[in-house]
């Protein structure tokens, strides 16, 4: 089905798709970050698009036969957030929020830089890093959703 045909699809022909298995997988960050800040401007976000490759054999925690009915694993594609509270009193914050992002960008995908290389710099590298994983489901009593979220992230050996 096209883009044009599925906007004529009745509404209450539609449901729910489902979620990616939960498990471990070997990720691939394929698009460059994005940068925002909230509508409040309480809060900055570096945004990391991801997308889950296969599942890593090693875990042995994937279900086969539910990632063969959830079908190709590009559908999973998900993010990795790392928040600074620009409301936050104190240096504490800032440094929180870097280290955070130095240890995925060096420790998690090896990326190369030296001492003197910004996260700027590092963040312009990292497309095509791999990692490991896991897919998680979170629910949202609020809203009445479970969603998949990118977690306990590792590097890949």
């Amino acid at each position: 089905m096209n883009f044009l045909e599925a906007l004529n699809t009745k509404v209450a022909d539609i449901e729910k798709p489902a979620l990616m298995p939960i498990g471990t997988y070997i990720w691939a960050v394929h698009k460059p970050h994005k940068e925002s800040v909230s509508k409040d401007g309480k809060w900055s976000t570096i945004e990391i698009p991801c997308v889950p490759k296969m599942p890593y054999e090693a875990a042995e925690d994937v279900d086969m036969d539910e990632l063969a009915e959830y079908g190709d694993l590009k559908a999973g594609v998900n993010s990795i957030r790392f928040m600074l509270d620009n409301t936050a009193e104190g240096k504490v914050a800032v440094e929180k929020f870097l280290w955070n992002i130095r240890r995925f960008l060096l420790d998690t995908l090896k990326l190369e830089g030296d001492e003197d290389t910004t996260v700027k710099e590092l963040l312009g590298k990292m497309v095509g890093a791999e990692f490991i994983a896991q897919a998680a489901h979170r629910e949202d009593p609020e809203r009445g959703e479970t969603y998949c979220d990118v977690k306990n992230y590792a590097p890949l050996d």
